[in-house]
């Protein structure tokens, strides 16, 4: 393989892991937390501490 090759492949893996990180990023800001029914024990928390509330 010689150096030009080398060069355009090292490019190329570089943008896609720059992609990658750049759509995970993107994805956790539009879908921050727990959904509705995730079962996990914050929202189990939050619906108690929302029914004491008068």
């Amino acid at each position: 393989m010689n150096s030009q090759t080398q060069t355009i492949v090292a490019l190329a893996v570089v943008a896609l892991a720059a992609a990658w990180l750049t759509r995970r990023a993107i994805q956790k800001r539009r879908h921050p937390g727990c959904s509705e029914d995730c079962g996990c024990p914050a929202t189990e928390i939050r619906d108690a501490v929302a029914k004491r509330r008068p």
